[in-house]
């Protein structure tokens, strides 16, 4: 049990250090490719947990995921980025981040209905990895349009590494991946720790927290598509943070599942917003040659926020239980509410915001 923790971030670690060292060389001319490689070793891990049987092995499966998550999803990054028109960056980014984050509402749901009548998790894991069969044959049909609409790939200008981390220093986007991995810390903690603190109130289905949350993200990005291109980013930024402190504290204060369902919601709202207006403000602060790599690095921060979500999570929540560990998860977001003003009034020029992010 001592291992667990890790074992869970493992994946998110392996996927940090492909970020972090390959991202530069991951362009529209390879990505088909390696986005392939990435949907083939995910169906191979799935199938491997059936024979992880000892830390070790669990260790190396889930290593070989995170490589796969980092090939599948930086190259749909990529290729997305290339074709995204810049007067609906929040738009493209509000589809993206739905699909992103569907699993996190869908899966619990299911494995609670499913899991119990399979001899193990591990055939949930297999028969998960199975849905990207489908997704190949989409890769396929992709690659295809993209060599009959572009014909020849032509050469694209090399970015090294070391230009990668100069344009990561630079202080606007660094504070968005700062933002972006603070996000995604309190929410990736809360995902890890919901299933026991729903169990210390007496309550089993977990499940229903993320269902609602979700379809309530969902309905904000399906009726306020929009809003995302006409209201300045860090604005719904500010809200998405401010609302995940409301979420957080409801959830602390909850003696029932009335309070945890309003901290659903609450969670929906914000979430509804932020995720898209993140990513949209990176795409309209990057320069041209860097908005595939700046995406990439969203990416990155992600899986940050994964790996450190369940450490920090089961940290703070033995020292000071579930009532401390949301409030530690409140605090963040205000952190965040505070960050989204040193980002208007000192690095991105307010008069402009709305026009360039």
């Amino acid at each position: 049990m001592q291992w667990r923790g890790f074992l869970i971030g493992s994946s998110s670690l392996s996927t940090i250090v492909f970020f972090l060292f390959a991202s530069p060389y991951l362009t529209t001319r390879n990505a088909v490719r390696w986005a392939t490689l990435g949907a083939v070793l995910l169906l191979g891990s799935g199938v491997a947990y059936l024979y992880a049987h000892g830390v070790l092995s669990m260790l190396a499966v889930r290593l070989v995921n995170g490589v796969a998550v980092y090939l599948l999803s930086a190259a749909c990054m990529t290729m997305m980025v290339s074709r995204i028109p810049p007067e609906r960056s929040g738009q493209a980014f509000s589809l993206y981040s739905v699909a992103l984050l569907l699993p996190y509402s869908i899966v619990p749901a299911v494995c609670d209905v499913v899991v119990p009548h399979l001899p193990s998790v591990a055939y949930g894991y297999r028969d998960m990895s199975l849905l990207l069969l489908p997704g190949l044959v989409l890769i396929y049909i992709i690659s295809r349009r993209q060599q009959e609409a572009e014909g020849p790939a032509k050469p694209a200008a090399r970015i090294s590494l070391g230009d990668m981390y100069r344009n990561a220093a630079s202080p606007p986007i660094a504070m968005v991946l700062v933002l972006n991995t603070i996000y995604i810390v309190t929410f990736s903690s809360l995902f890890f720790m919901a299933k026991g603190l729903f169990q210390s109130h007496g309550y089993s289905d977990v499940g229903s927290y993320f269902s609602i949350q979700m379809c309530c993200m969902i309905l904000i990005r399906a009726f306020g598509n929009h809003l995302f291109d006409k209201v300045r980013k860090v604005q719904l930024i500010c809200f998405s943070f401010a609302m995940s402190t409301v979420s957080f504290f409801l959830a602390a204060q909850a003696d029932g599942l009335a309070g945890l369902y309003g901290s659903s919601l609450a969670m929906g709202i914000g979430m509804g917003v932020g995720s898209p207006a993140l990513y949209a403000l990176m795409f309209g602060i990057s320069a041209p040659r860097f908005k595939a790599i700046d995406s990439n690095l969203m990416m990155l921060s992600l899986q940050i926020g994964n790996f450190l979500g369940p450490l920090l999570g089961t940290w703070v929540m033995h020292r000071a239980g579930y009532g401390g560990f949301l409030l530690a998860d409140a605090g963040a977001s205000l952190l965040g509410v505070g960050l989204c003003f040193v980002l208007t009034s000192r690095f991105v020029d307010p008069a402009g915001l709305s026009k360039k992010a």
